[in-house]
């Protein structure tokens, strides 16, 4: 294995890319990424023509058939990205639905391909090489193997001064609390969801004391503490009944298409406890039918349900697509 200087021009993208299905060629393995991360692609994008390509970050490649490339391994989406930026053309001929596209020809107009290049890379002699690293990056924890993400106190810790820690600081100080729960109250707290969502409730603050100014919490002290005003009954929740059925008892549906009515009509008498991966199957087809029926003979113009790829001729458009399509609120629709 090397340490290796590259160039965009220089890279490939994997056909065997575990994120999606093995492409054909470098035109759809390019579709297939854009389809599955979708504005993700353009957020990165976004973050490498801003900041550049993050430093902790490289590579891994080996080398191509073809004379002077290589094959990305490790970091598809980014070199994906960094080929859009560098030239917005690639996207010539690819099913991009407009709002992705123009926030990725917006992201390349502020792209300085000379801050990037020579892109740091490392370069392994094949793919049995690669793997146990790739397994490694994408498979979690692994007992302290791989990246051990930051707890939620870690994160707020390193992101400085926020009310929701100090609110737990403050607790750890005066509640008496043994060293096994302040140890749980570090590690496992929700903190960036529950105490979070406490502390930005009005109701919530007013009970307990807590005061917000520009952020910094204030006010909160053993005096300070209100006593609890008596609590009327609550009223008793209706109990639930959990339903065993994809379509609900009191849903009605008018299916023109016949075919779809007849899908439609057999989801709503299966019962998901006896036929799980059947009704998942068929409810797909359900809504592929249904959008393709919308598409095709509610939607004016009328929208294809194919893309063209050049030199490949036309191809199928995923089901993601097309409800993309469907539900885009830029397009005006008849009907």
């Amino acid at each position: 294995m090397a340490t290796k200087n590259l160039k965009i021009d220089q890279l490939e993208l994997d056909l065997w890319n575990p994120r999606i299905n093995k492409a054909e060629g470098q035109y759809e393995v390019m579709q297939r990424i854009i389809e599955d991360q979708d504005i993700k692609l353009a957020i990165l994008a976004e973050s490498i023509a801003e900041d550049g390509l993050n430093p902790m970050d490289r590579l891994l490649v080996m080398k191509s058939e073809r004379k002077g490339k290589f094959v990305v391994l490790e970091g598809n989406r980014r070199t994906l990205a960094l080929k859009i930026l560098h030239s917005p053309a690639v996207l010539t001929g690819l099913d991009v639905r407009p709002g992705l596209r123009k926030r990725l020809e917006k992201a390349a107009e502020n792209f300085d391909v000379t801050t990037i290049e020579p892109i740091d890379g490392f370069e392994v002699a094949d793919r049995t090489e690669a793997a146990p690293w790739l397994l490694l990056r994408h498979s979690g924890e692994n007992e302290g193997k791989g990246i051990v993400d930051w707890s939620g106190v870690a994160g707020k810790r390193f992101r400085g001064a926020d009310p929701a820690l100090q609110a737990l600081d403050f607790v750890r100080q005066h509640a008496s609390l043994s060293e096994e729960q302040k140890e749980l109250l570090d590690d496992r707290f929700p903190i960036t969801t529950t105490l979070d969502r406490l502390l930005s409730t009005p109701a919530v603050r007013k009970q307990i004391g807590v005061e917000i100014k520009v952020r910094p919490l204030e006010g909160i002290t053993e005096r300070d503490f209100p006593v609890p005003a008596p609590r009327a009954a609550a009223k008793r929740a209706q109990r639930t009944v959990p339903r065993n059925n994809i379509v609900p008892r009191h849903c009605r549906l008018t299916v023109t298409n016949s075919k779809t009515e007849e899908i439609y009509n057999e989801l709503k008498k299966m019962r998901l406890d006896t036929f799980p991966n059947a009704i998942a199957v068929m409810l797909r087809v359900f809504m592929e039918n249904s959008v393709d029926h919308y598409l095709t003979k509610v939607a004016s113009p009328p929208i294809s349900l194919k893309f063209t790829v050049a030199g490949q001729g036309d191809k199928d458009k995923s089901l993601k697509s097309k409800i993309e399509d469907a539900s885009n609120p830029s397009r005006r629709y008849l009907f």
